[in-house]
């Protein structure tokens, strides 16, 4: 197929108002910041703090560069690993869930950032600083909602939802990247090759989906073959913190977080503070006693929380057990595998392992990364570049056609509503009674009619007082069967509009599918099955990062 085109546009995600200062007045967000993301000498300031990183990197490429083998990682990710043993590479990185089938768009469009922006801070630092692409594969993570469905828009321009059921017999706060891929994904498998049935590439897209799921044994491991599929050969490296090799590297860090839990708490809370002085919402929220660690007990997160000096409990729970902070200490340098750190301190865990240059952050993630600069700085470091992923949206050439018979651009179809006002217009545009002031004028004479002054209601008061009660009620019947008619004559009036509805209603699977943007619900694959593998290659080379590394705050709108 030719080569996608892309066009930009602000559009503006009002559920994220620190982004929206982030991006265009980034001076009033500044303070809660270490480094802005829009200007160049950023990336040599922080290259120059990290040379004074003290992560055993040796041991770091090491444990990588065997994971990503692993999962059948071809040379350049292997190349990327290798090269974190270099005493002067630092990392561009970027992190999800491991969402079935990769999850919804933006994990893709947020690795294919990350890897231009490695190239594009590579070319600013020059040939003596490697600069390394990974993807942080948040395995921990124990929200089975969030990771197990996949919705993928079929070729009739329907969405259609597949849910992932790991079956019996797993807590409810497993992490996902414990849970089983084997006859679990393959029934995600092939139920989305029945939902993609007639897409001209769907044989060599569920091919790729079947064969990754047979060679892995959990879902951690299955989104890492794909993401290698989609972006192996860009040098993309994948690291997932269940590895025994990290988490034995975590262990001095989460020593630090158990015994200094009630100053993190308080570094935290003043960056809510912060946040909450700009008049806006903080992101993230948690309860004071929180420890922001979870302990293992077997494949099942049970989180920490502060229980007076020197004491946790084990679970929200009242009655939980309560565990000893010096027990905790020799646990987490005996067995620091046994330890996972929760939102809050998941950025400060990662920077202790990797010198991260720049964290590609999506907009919820940007939000939360404004409260931690005190945390940061607690832990004796500095916050990395964060690099606001960019916004994309993919136009097919069914919508784009779709788009110029109802008068809409890309961007005012995504705002909030203004497909549905769009399609309210148009059908009361060929209305050819004027349905709704028909009715309302009928409602109207009828409601007079029984309750005026010389009404129905009135008029028989005079022959029993009684009456009046039941006049109301015999009104109450005839609006209901006048609302029923008028119901059934716009069921009707829309028969009549079909073919429009379908259209509004294809632009909508595709651009604002359940309500929400479409990078936020539709799976890459789907896509793919449409467009051919290839498609992925054309994608993550579309300029979604300056070569400067500067931020372009547009939306992004790809042309099919």
């Amino acid at each position: 197929m030719p080569d996608p085109g892309m066009t930009t546009a602000p559009v503006i995600d009002p559920r994220y108002p620190l982004l929206e200062r982030y991006l265009y007045r980034f001076g009033e967000v500044a303070h809660l910041f270490d480094y802005s993301p829009h200007e160049q000498d950023s990336y040599a300031a922080r290259c120059e703090e990290l040379r004074t990183f003290e992560g055993d990197r040796r041991t770091l490429s090491r444990v990588l560069e065997d994971y990503n083998r692993s999962l059948g990682a071809p040379a350049e990710s292997l190349k990327g690993a290798a090269a974190l043993a270099d005493p002067r590479s630092v990392v561009v990185i970027s992190a999800q869930q491991p969402g079935v089938l990769t999850g919804p768009l933006y994990t893709f469009w947020k690795a294919a950032a990350a890897l231009q922006l490695a190239k594009a801070a590579s070319s600013l630092l020059g040939p003596d600083t490697p600069v390394v692409c990974v993807f942080w594969v948040g395995a921990e993570d124990h929200d089975l909602a969030e990771v197990a469905p996949v919705d993928i828009l079929t070729p009739e321009s329907e969405l259609a939802r597949c849910v992932y059921d790991p079956g019996p017999g797993h807590p409810a706060r497993t992490s996902v990247g414990f849970l089983p891929a084997g006859g679990a994904a393959l029934a995600v498998v092939d139920e989305v090759d029945s939902l993609l049935s007639g897409a001209q590439f769907r044989p060599d897209v569920t091919r790729v989906l079947r064969e990754t799921a047979l060679r892995s044994q959990n879902l951690g491991d299955w989104f890492g073959r794909l993401m290698l599929f989609l972006f192996g050969r860009h040098g993309l490296v994948l690291a997932n913190p269940l590895l025994p090799g990290l988490r034995a590297l975590l262990g001095p860090v989460f020593r630090r977080m158990l015994a200094e839990s009630a100053a993190v708490a308080a570094a935290f809370a003043g960056g809510r503070e912060k946040v909450k002085a700009l008049g806006l919402e903080p992101q993230v929220r948690k309860d004071p006693a929180a420890a922001n660690l979870y302990l293992y007990r077997g494949t099942e997160r049970v989180p920490l929380y502060r229980e007076g000096p020197g004491r946790f409990r084990a679970g929200p729970e009242a009655g939980a057990e309560v565990l000893d902070e010096r027990e905790l200490l020799e646990e987490a340098a005996r067995r620091p595998e046994r330890f996972s750190p929760d939102v809050v301190l998941r950025p400060v865990a990662q920077d202790a392992l990797f010198p991260v240059l720049a964290q590609v952050a999506g907009p919820g993630e940007t939000s939360y990364f404004a409260l931690y600069r005190d945390l940061y700085h607690h832990f004796g470091r500095r916050m990395p570049i964060i690099y606001p992923r960019p916004a994309v949206t993919i136009i097919e050439p069914a919508v784009a056609r779709h788009l110029r018979w109802c008068g809409l651009e890309p961007a005012a179809a995504l705002e909030p509503g203004r497909l549905e006002e769009a399609k309210a217009a148009y059908l009361e545009e060929q209305d050819p009674v004027g349905i709704e002031a028909l009715f309302g004028r009928l409602s109207d004479g009828v409601r007079e009619a029984y309750l005026g002054e010389q009404g129905v209601a009135a008029v028989l008061k005079k022959v029993d007082p009684a009456l009046e009660g039941l006049a109301e009620r015999s009104l109450g019947r005839v609006l209901r069967e006048m609302d029923r008619l008028r119901r059934k004559t716009w069921q009707r009036h829309r028969r009549r509009c079909r073919e429009a509805l379908r259209r509004f209603g294809a632009i909508e699977a595709s651009l604002r599918p359940r309500g929400d943007y479409q990078e936020r619900v539709l799976n890459i694959f789907s896509f793919l099955a449409r467009y051919g593998p290839g498609l992925a290659g054309q994608l993550s080379a579309l300029p979604l990062v300056p070569p400067d590394a500067s931020v372009d705050p547009g939306h992004r709108f790809v042309r099919l």
